[in-house]
């Protein structure tokens, strides 16, 4: 299958590229397709004709999102707008990555697909905006939420766990937010097989993470314990968020329930700690 695939400098994008290359593949770069650029994303779909579309692409600068909105919704909107509009005319499936961020994070329970989103800043906004497009053009469209996303490229939590318990002897990490943490490598394993899935009876919106949850802190003390056992954990402080400032705030729970896309795509996830041993260990 000829598959296009945006943002493979990003952490999904290349791993997908890794798990996929049984396949035809189109990676893209910023170089090679801006997206910012509506007339640029239709020349080159045109020029590839791919048989399925799938946009890991994003503008993820959750705080820098405040100052640069058109920016994120050129991106997170308007963009994946257009794809899906490419897509339904070539009749082929799109498959476009969102966040937990559309959700504000107060529902005491994971969250479901169907629940009312409700985004706390320019990021999870436009993000939801993206997911609206996507559904209101129709076609093949599947939308793909994930939650605290991580690997080893790139910036990310797990990475700043590695190298700051290397460089300090003390940590404090916020413990009153709960997520699934999500490798970039869990993420492409799933699709692989979800892809010979696709049909138009199963388009929609799911929760792609593994099995389980837990706080920043619970995940930065599994990453440590994995990565540097002579950190002393005892020195790994949990804080509430109030104790640690952010421009936008943060959904305290960024839970999302997975049974849809087990029940759909006949998927058997591990549960986050064991997605994170396969990342450390391989």
């Amino acid at each position: 299958m000829k598959i296009l695939i945006t943002g493979v400098s990003g952490q999904v994008g290349h791993a997908l590229m890794r798990e996929l290359n049984d396949h035809e593949l189109i990676g893209l770069t910023r170089q090679d397709c801006d997206l910012t650029n509506p007339d640029q994303i239709k020349e080159v779909i045109d020029h590839y004709q791919p048989e399925l579309i799938i946009n890991p692409a994003a503008y993820t600068k959750v705080d820098q999102a405040e100052d640069e909105p058109e920016l994120a919704f050129q991106i997170n909107r308007d963009a994946p707008k257009v794809m899906a509009e490419k897509a339904r005319e070539y009749n082929i499936p799109l498959i476009h990555f969102s966040t937990d961020y559309v959700f504000d994070g107060d529902k005491k329970e994971a969250y479901l697909e169907d629940d009312p989103t409700h985004p706390l800043g320019v990021y999870g906004q436009s993000k939801c905006a993206g997911e609206e497009v996507v559904q209101e053009v129709g076609g093949l469209t599947y939308i793909f939420r994930t939650s605290w996303v991580y690997s080893d490229i790139g910036h990310n939590f797990y990475l700043t766990m590695k190298k700051l318990s290397s460089e300090r002897d003390e940590l404090k990490v916020v413990a009153d937010q709960g997520g699934v943490p999500t490798s970039n490598q869990f993420i492409a394993e799933q699709i692989k097989h979800i892809i010979p899935q696709l049909n138009e009876t199963n388009t929609g919106i799911y929760h792609l993470v593994p099995d389980g949850s837990c706080s920043w802190h619970e995940f930065a003390k599994e990453i440590i314990s994995q990565t540097n056992p002579q950190f002393n954990l005892e020195h790994l402080h949990a804080i509430q968020t109030h104790e640690f400032r952010t421009k936008t705030k943060r959904p305290k729970n960024s839970v999302l329930n997975n049974a849809k896309i087990k029940q759909t795509f006949i998927l058997n996830p591990k549960n986050w700690s064991q997605a994170l041993e396969k990342v450390i260990h391989g």
